[in-house]
C-alpha cells in the first residue's frame, strides 16, 4: 500500500507508518501533548526525527465540555504550523471538522484533510476535491463532543462500521476527492468492549483496499480495559497504547496516529521485524 500525500510518497507495504499528534488547542484531555503554538514546529520537527511521517495538527479538542473554538480562532492557531512545517519538508494533515479551516488549511499547504464527521458536510467534501486531497473518513455517531450521549448498541459493530465506512468513501470519491481512508472511530460511542471487537474487526477493514488509520492512543477506554475506568492520564495508558497499536498493526492497519511518537515507533520495529520473519516479507521501515 502506497499512500501519496503531495509529493510525499509512504509505503505502508509490510509496516504500519506512524502519524504524530501535534496538538495546539489548550485544553486537550491529554495535558502532556498540548503545545504552544510558538513550539509548535519545533515539535513537529521532533516527532518526524522520533519517526513519524505524517503531523497531523489540530487545535478544536472532540472532549466533552472543551472549549468551542470559532473557525478563525482555529486557523490563526493551525495554519501558521502547517505552513512551517510544509516549509521544512514534513508532509501534513489538518484534523478539524469545520469546512473554512479544511479550506485555509489546504491553501496553507496541508496534505491529508482528517475529518472525525466523515464527511457528512458536503463543503467538506467540496475542499478535498478542490484541492484534490486525500481524505480520512471516520465512522462516529453523533456530534464530536457529544458522542458519548448517543446510543451506543451495535448489533455487529465491525460490520457496521465497515459498512458505513465503505458507504462514505464511495460517495467522497464520487465527487472527484483524492485517495480516501478509513478511521473506524475507536471511542467515539463505542463502549469498551465494542473497541476490542472493533479492533478483532480490522483485518476485514483493511481487506477493503482502502487504506486504514487507527486513531487509539490514550484513549479512555485503554483506562477501563486496565480496570481504572475511562481515564485518559490513568497509569499505565502509555504501555496500553502501546500493546494496542501493535495489535492494530499486526492486524494490517496501514498508518497508526500516536501521541508517543518515539516509543511507538520502537514497538512497531519489533512488530515489523516479527512480520518480517513470519511472513518471509521484507520490512519496509
Amino acid at each position: 500500500m502506497r499512500l501519496q500525500l503531495g509529493e510525499h510518497v509512504i509505503d505502508c507495504t509490510n509496516r504500519a507508518a506512524i502519524m504524530g499528534i501535534l496538538n495546539v488547542s489548550d485544553d486537550s484531555p491529554v495535558a502532556a501533548a498540548i503545545v504552544d503554538a510558538s513550539a509548535a514546529r519545533d515539535r513537529g520537527i521532533e516527532l518526524q526525527r522520533q519517526g513519524a511521517e505524517i503531523i497531523d495538527v489540530g487545535a478544536h479538542s472532540t472532549a466533552a465540555g472543551a472549549r468551542e473554538l470559532s473557525a478563525q480562532e482555529e486557523i490563526e492557531r493551525v495554519c501558521p504550523v502547517i505552513e512551517a512545517l510544509s516549509a521544512a519538508g514534513i508532509a501534513t494533515s489538518i484534523d478539524t471538522w469545520s469546512a473554512e479551516v479544511a479550506r485555509a488549511a489546504a491553501e496553507s499547504g496541508v496534505n491529508l484533510l482528517n475529518d472525525v464527521t466523515g464527511f457528512a458536510d458536503p463543503a467538506m467534501a467540496a475542499v478535498a476535491v478542490d484541492h484534490q486531497l486525500p481524505a480520512v473518513v471516520m465512522h462516529m455517531r453523533g456530534d464530536p463532543k457529544r458522542n458519548a450521549e448517543v446510543d451506543q448498541h451495535y448489533d455487529d459493530i465491525a460490520t457496521e462500521v465497515r459498512a458505513y465506512l465503505i458507504d462514505r468513501a464511495s460517495a467522497l470519491e464520487a465527487t472527484g476527492s483524492g485517495q480516501v481512508w478509513l478511521d473506524p472511530g475507536f471511542a467515539f460511542a463505542k463502549s469498551a468492549q465494542d473497541n476490542v471487537r472493533l479492533l478483532d474487526g480490522l483485518p476485514a477493514l483493511v481487506a477493503t483496499g482502502y487504506p486504514v488509520l487507527v486513531s487509539a492512543s490514550r484513549k479512555g477506554f485503554l483506562g477501563e480495559l486496565l480496570g481504572r475506568g475511562d481515564d485518559q492520564q490513568a497509569a499505565g495508558i502509555l504501555e496500553a497504547t502501546v500493546a494496542f497499536n501493535v495489535l492494530a498493526a499486526r492486524h494490517g492497519a496501514h498508518v497508526v496516529r500516536v501521541h508517543d511518537v518515539e516509543v511507538i515507533a520502537d514497538a512497531l520495529k519489533v512488530e515489523g521485524a516479527i512480520r518480517a520473519t513470519l511472513d518471509g516479507q521484507p520490512d519496509r521501515r
